[in-house]
């Protein structure tokens, strides 16, 4: 930013165009661009070790980025003291955290950690390991905290109910891909761990919150080189000391680039807003000019996205890519992984790339595969109903071969697996009561319908459910 002129000599030239002028007289010679760059190149930046201030090889942040730390995994509690007097209080065990913020992360710039989590295969162009995707996300599972309207912690009852409490919901958590964060965690696995649901029903999560933030590929734009003060302050300030938020995703780190982390349908973002000022000095007997960097205000609001979308970290890299600042093929990967819909998408993608499809292995010397709809279709075309070859035939088997004692000879049962249902619900044992009438067609009841099949399928009298194959044999619930 270019204030005035100031002598009278400038009149009718800006401030601009006299420091153009000069760069191009000073010895050695050179232009706004490439003074600016080695401004921003020479300043000064606080070790990201500074903040917890435990030892420079960083094995203290390592661990708590994984979600691990005596940070994540203390909760205050009264048990410790015989005076009833609480331990490992956050507030107090984070004093440091709060100490950096009010000084250091808004005044200067913070190291980018040189952690796994936050390196991929590239680098910028100062040759610093960089996140592929100019993205870095959280995603916690536990409350740690109570009074800070956030999460579920209760300090009433901390020792019983912060042990493990919820932190506000904000995503749906699709899937953790092992593989991803292998270089973080370690952990040398392979394939997908799936959350069918959201929240604690059908299968789901239970309550998870993602918070992130992105930079431009430029190394010179404020929000690359301020990006370690962004990740400082949604990580370790914002939300583990104010909020209370701790713990990894299972398979996953709690922090990284975008491309490490778990699959979710959306995530909060934060951007920085950065005021500076330049100190430029002219030695008019030797013709140099020097600068520097005088001051830094640095501020941490919620991102403008697209769309009039904000604090949503996928609207902002679109944002982002319409500045110019990134990539498409960066926008796109992290869409991917930050879905901006639903997670059905995104698990088919990631099943067909790993060669998998959903399925259900039975033992074919007991059980006929004879229909199957969506997913489990059995001759390829999810949208309609399929009946597998032999499948009709064995169904009028099944439902037609009868004895004295059904008891003694279970005809008439079938086996429906749902990978989508209820979780007491994905398989259950349909045992027929009644003579199947000619003409209706029990399978796309079963399959599409929720009704009695115009009086053919009533429960209790054409049919009974249960939840084992036993069960259902011995006609028991």
């Amino acid at each position: 930013v270019f204030g005035p002129a100031k002598s009278s000599a400038c009149d009718g030239v800006t401030a601009e165009e006299e420091l153009v002028a000069q760069l191009a007289a000073a010895v050695p010679s050179t232009t706004i661009e490439e003074f600016c760059a080695n401004i921003y190149k020479s300043q000064p930046e606080v070790p990201f070790t500074d903040i917890l201030k435990k030892d420079e090889n960083m094995t203290y942040e390592k661990a708590f980025f994984l979600g691990h730390s005596s940070l994540q995994e203390e909760v205050e509690t009264t048990y410790e003291t015989s005076d009833g007097s609480a331990t490992s209080v956050l507030k107090e065990d984070g004093e440091l955290v709060r100490a950096h913020y009010q000084g250091s992360a808004q005044t200067k710039k913070t190291e980018w950690p040189k952690l796994p989590n936050f390196a991929s295969s590239g680098t910028d162009s100062h040759g610093q390991p960089t996140c592929t995707t100019s993205a870095a996300m959280c995603c916690w599972t536990k409350d740690r905290q109570a009074a800070d309207n956030n999460g579920n912690c209760n300090r009433n009852t901390y020792s019983e109910n912060c042990v493990d409490s919820n932190p506000g919901d904000n995503t749906d958590l699709c899937f953790v891909d092992l593989e991803r964060g292998e270089a973080s965690t370690g952990n040398q696995q392979t394939g997908i761990v799936g959350f069918p649901g959201d929240q604690n029903q059908d299968g789901g999560e239970g309550a998870i919150h993602c918070h992130g933030l992105a930079w431009a590929n430029d190394v010179d734009d404020s929000s690359a080189r301020y990006k370690g003060n962004n990740l400082f302050f949604v990580s370790m300030y914002d939300h583990m000391y104010q909020r209370g938020y701790v713990e990894n995703v299972p398979g996953a780190p709690m922090c990284g680039c975008v491309e490490q982390m778990p699959t979710v349908t959306r995530s909060d973002c934060t951007e920085i807003d950065a005021t500076e000022r330049f100190k430029i000095t002219y030695d008019s007997t030797t013709n140099e000019i020097e600068g520097s960097i005088a001051l830094v205000d640095i501020n941490f609001n919620a991102c403008q996205g697209i769309n009039h979308r904000n604090n949503d970290l996928w609207a902002y890299m679109g944002r982002l890519f319409y500045e110019g600042k990134i990539e498409n093929t960066q926008w796109g990967e992290a869409g991917r992984i930050i879905t901006n819909s639903d997670c059905d998408y995104a698990v088919e993608e990631a099943l067909s790339k790993k060669a998998l499809e959903p399925g259900y292995d039975y033992d074919i010397s007991q059980w006929t595969n004879i229909a199957g709809r969506d997913n489990f279709n059995v001759n390829g075309d999810i949208n309609e109903l399929q009946v597998a070859t032999f499948g009709a035939e064995a169904l009028r088997l099944a439902m037609t071969t009868q004895t004295a004692n059904l008891a003694e000879a279970p005809f008439g049962i079938i086996r429906r697996m749902c990978a989508t249902c209820d979780p007491n619900m994905k398989e259950i044992f349909y045992r027929r009561l009644t003579p199947i009438p000619d003409g209706y067609d029990l399978l796309y009841n079963i399959l599409h319908q929720r009704n009695d099949g115009g009086g053919n399928n009533r429960w209790n009298e054409d049919f009974h459910l249960y939840s084992t194959y036993e069960d259902a044999v011995n006609d028991e619930n």
